[in-house]
């Protein structure tokens, strides 16, 4: 899955649950098995606001740090 703007945007649009599934997801693809296994944050409106607050360049450097630090590497 290729993670950018479009991506963010199209994921903040799922229902709390779907987002917070679609978030365990893409952590368990990129190795970062103890994030992928915390339970879902009681308020998703901040998850919510610091993803959309994200610009390419971040999100860039979050997919970059997650292949360095995972196991999987992608």
């Amino acid at each position: 899955m290729k993670i950018d703007k479009n991506t963010i945007d199209r994921i903040l649009k799922m229902n709390d649950e779907q987002l917070w599934k679609t978030i365990q997801y893409v952590a368990k693809r990129s190795g970062q098995e103890s994030f992928s296994k915390m339970e879902q944050p009681s308020d998703m409106s901040k998850v919510r606001q610091a993803l959309s607050a994200l610009s390419e360049d971040d999100i860039q450097r979050a997919v970059d740090m997650m292949k360095r630090s995972g196991k999987n590497e992608r």
